[in-house]
Parts: structure tokens; C-alpha cells; sequence
């Protein structure tokens, strides 16, 4: 499996829980592990291409990471209806038992380790910051990508 692949199940693997709740939330810290992390080192061709958007950086390629990690087992998703209307909807991912061990696995690999390291460190800075308060801090450290921000 490619290190870009890895990114959001050692993400997973990091919180206590192993749960992330929202898609945005899950954009954002893998944003920060990739710009903060200490992972200069990888490939730029097998790390995320975030471009700025709706709620700051985003990468689709992202969504189908976490599609094919659903589809192997690797991590549950759900959907919780916030507002029928308007249709907005939260999701949560949560790393699987399959997912858990796969990570395990993996770990003892030196560049594998790593990551997991720099996920933790990732979850423990800015995991319990409330959602709006982490995108605010992205614009602010990373202001290019505000730049198509519906919120500015």
C-alpha cells in the first residue's frame, strides 16, 4: 500500500477512539499532518494535492482513499442527517478491527511508524479543537488556502 493510502488509517489508528467525526475535520487533519508533520521526506507524487475550496484545503483524492479503505474493510463509515432540508449530513469513520490490526502490522516498518508517530502528535495537538476553531486556525496559518472559503 502507498504512504498516501496509509495517511488516514494512521490518523485513525492515532485517536483514542479511532474515530474521526466529519469529513471536513478529517480534510483539515490530514492537511496538518502533511504541512506539519515531519514526513518532508515522502514522495510528493503519494501525498494528498489539497487545493483551496469551500471550507479551506481539500483533496477529493481524499474521499476515495477513504472509499477503498470502506470497501476493504479497513474502516466503517456512517451518516448521521443533521438537517433533512437543506441535506447536510455528518460522517464519522471509524478505524475497523480489521483496520486496527492491518495498522499494527504495518507499524513495525520504520517509514510506517513514523507516520503513526506523527499522527498521534497531530491528534493530540489539534484532535479536540472544535471545528470551527480548526479551520480558523488553517486559514490562519495557511491563508492561501482561504482564498475560496464560504465562510470568509
Amino acid at each position: 500500500m502507498n504512504t498516501r493510502k496509509m495517511l488516514p488509517l494512521a490518523l485513525l489508528y492515532a485517536d483514542e477512539e479511532h474515530q474521526i467525526d466529519g469529513r471536513t475535520r478529517f480534510q483539515k487533519l490530514i492537511f496538518l499532518m502533511q504541512m506539519e508533520g515531519n514526513l518532508n521526506d515522502l514522495d510528493p507524487t503519494d501525498t494528498y494535492r489539497f487545493e483551496p475550496y469551500d471550507y479551506g484545503p481539500f483533496s477529493s483524492t481524499l474521499y476515495d482513499d477513504l472509499d477503498s479503505h470502506i470497501e476493504r474493510g479497513l474502516i466503517e463509515d456512517s451518516k448521521e442527517e443533521l438537517d433533512e432540508e437543506d441535506d447536510i449530513v455528518k460522517y464519522e469513520y471509524q478505524l475497523e478491527s480489521d483496520g486496527q490490526e492491518f495498522v499494527e502490522e504495518q507499524v513495525s516498518e520504520n517509514e510506517f511508524g513514523r507516520i503513526v508517530q506523527e499522527a498521534e502528535r497531530i491528534i493530540e495537538e489539534y484532535g479536540d479543537i472544535p471545528l470551527p476553531e480548526l479551520i480558523d486556525l488553517v486559514y490562519s496559518k495557511y491563508p492561501d488556502y482561504a482564498e475560496n472559503s464560504v465562510l470568509r
